[in-house]
């Protein structure tokens, strides 16, 4: 496929990015402790709304596909283009990616795995979509929807978890 027939635009990328984080609000504010349903969508967000970056600034498609879903790769393409680097979210996104890109949150395995919060990773959600969407829509439309879903964070996200019983409180209400 040439860059010509590319159909994947920035603006449904950061829309993809927006959906998912939304998402994962509203997953956390019923299930607060499913980190791995939590950690995939965030995920999938930080890596839409990269690729929203990386197609405004002129990727294609089958780059994109290159890349593939390697946190830490689009990160460090995304910088090359002027979002900025720290040390902390470059850390976040290679630490998390590993498990990301593996597919680990999706067929978890049995045995340790290196996780990052989901208060974490929502904050670096929100911080590359905000980005994001105002170098592919203006600060001005981010003035008009900063406050939409996806735009904000719209839940209150634990900074401890034990993810072993994400059921818990659903259980208990069947056994009464």
């Amino acid at each position: 496929m040439d860059d010509s027939e590319d159909t994947l635009t920035a603006g449904t990328l950061i829309d993809a990015a927006r959906m998912f984080a939304a998402a994962a609000d509203a997953v956390n504010d019923k299930f607060p402790n499913s980190l791995h349903v939590l950690s995939h969508l965030l995920n999938t967000s930080i890596e839409l709304a990269l690729k929203a970056y990386l197609r405004h600034s002129g990727y294609s498609e089958k780059q994109l596909m290159q890349i593939g879903h390697n946190l830490g790769k689009l990160l460090d393409h995304a910088v090359k283009h002027g979002i900025e680097w720290t040390g902390s979210r470059s850390f976040v996104l290679k630490v998390a990616g590993h498990n990301y890109r593996k597919r680990l949150f999706v067929y978890p395995e049995e045995g340790v795995m290196t996780v990052i919060m989901p208060w974490r990773l929502r904050q670096i959600v929100d911080e590359l979509i905000n980005y994001s969407f105002i170098a592919i829509k203006g600060k001005e439309m981010f003035e008009t929807h900063k406050t939409d879903p996806g735009l904000s964070i719209q839940s209150e996200y634990p900074n401890d978890l034990d993810a072993s019983g994400w059921t818990e409180p659903a259980l208990r209400s069947e056994k009464t």
